[in-house]
């Protein structure tokens, strides 16, 4: 994917963000559509834009034995359809197709719970020399010394506003989606998604005004594009044989069923701010245990990304794009393995699993991994 971008001329180098204590990559968002796009036909896969899941068929089966799943169902303009297969993954961030499945899973609490969604938005006609070295530093400033003075009220602390891969264009990460009641918008109610993105749109064309009118060098800037939809960080979690726990992260555990490494710390959207925690192990990162996407009482389906088998806690870290590539690659990688073994996908070889990804370039922490260029 990186190499695809590269060719597109649409990868930054590494930047140090959060505190400059860990090392991210800007991509152009026009470019990563045309590299993803290529990437998955180009494998032979069939894809199917436009449409909705919205339930599963399970096949028959001894209460003893482990479900299975016979078709997901889905909503389009064609009408409804089935989609029937022999393993599926589900990578749907809210655990949806587990869920319909009955796969155990939890959720954190709207309060004092589960993580506030954001949405973002870019600003285009920056001038980048008159906006100096950092202006990501003079925004959180303005806005910190405009709240003290009583002028203004932020969404959130710790705003995220940094250029893309034109440097004339920047990110901003600076909003938090409330409900009524001042807790976090569940990403699983229609109508709450709904309202999220109402008061999102308004919360960034409030930050968007003040950064134009108080930061240098955003004098002319105007906003190019909001995000078509909010930005979900967690919902549904599934409950498996391994819960990947905030200890694990902050101790850069180990596992002899390691899939991969997750290198952020933990990001916590609490209400007002964000809480980061730091790995207390200088190697700065934990492997990914290969049972954080076995479901435990279904054989056909793994669960990757934000809602595979973690801790609110552990969440918090290996919800964000590196370690949710790990956990995909991995199932897919797997899921090839059961299908061509006839095996539920808890009874592969790990062992041969790692093998096959690191053939494929995987990383999966056993050795020192090499420096960023």
């Amino acid at each position: 994917m990186l190499d695809r971008l590269v060719k597109l001329d649409g990868l930054n180098a590494p930047h140090l963000t959060i505190a400059d204590g860990i090392a991210a990559q800007a991509f152009d968002i026009s470019a990563y559509k045309i590299a993803a796009d290529e990437l998955v036909t180009g494998s032979g896969a069939r894809i199917l834009f436009h449409a909705m899941a919205v339930g599963a068929v399970m096949t028959e089966r001894p209460a003893t034995s482990q479900g299975v799943i016979d078709a997901v169902l889905i909503e389009s303009k064609s009408g409804r359809q089935a989609v029937r297969g022999r393993f599926f993954i589900d990578a749907s961030g809210d655990g949806d197709l587990a869920a319909w499945a009955g796969v155990p899973w939890e959720k954190a609490p709207p309060i004092d719970g589960m993580m506030y969604p954001s949405l973002m938005f870019r600003i285009n006609g920056v001038d980048v020399n008159r906006a100096g070295p950092a202006p990501w530093r003079t925004v959180e400033r303005l806005m910190d010394e405009a709240e003290r003075a009583g002028t203004h009220t932020f969404p959130r602390k710790k705003p995220i506003v940094r250029p893309q891969r034109n440097p004339l264009e920047w990110r901003a990460n600076l909003t938090q989606l409330r409900r009524e009641d001042g807790g976090a918008i569940d990403g699983t109610d229609v109508d709450e998604l709904t309202r999220g993105e109402l008061i999102g749109r308004q919360q960034a064309l409030d930050a968007f005004a003040f950064i134009r009118d108080r930061t240098p060098g955003f004098e002319d800037s105007y906003i190019v594009d909001i995000a078509p939809q909010i930005g979900i960080r967690e919902t549904r979690r599934i409950v498996g044989p391994y819960q990947l726990t905030e200890d694990d992260v902050l101790g850069c555990a180990d596992f002899d069923d390691t899939i991969g490494v997750n290198g952020w710390p933990v990001e916590a959207h609490v209400a007002g701010t964000v809480e980061f925690r730091w790995q207390r192990d200088p190697r700065g990162y934990n492997q990914l245990p290969f049972r954080i996407l076995l479901p435990g009482n279904v054989g056909n389906l793994y669960v990757a990304g934000r809602c595979a088998s973690m801790t609110h806690g552990a969440q918090s870290a290996a919800r964000v794009t590196g370690p949710c590539f790990v956990m995909g690659e991995a199932a897919g990688t797997a899921a090839r393995m059961a299908l061509s073994a006839g095996l539920p996908g808890d009874a592969i070889d790990v062992q041969e699993l790692q093998r096959r990804l690191q053939d494929q370039g995987a990383y999966l922490g056993r050795t020192a991994p090499e420096p960023i260029r």
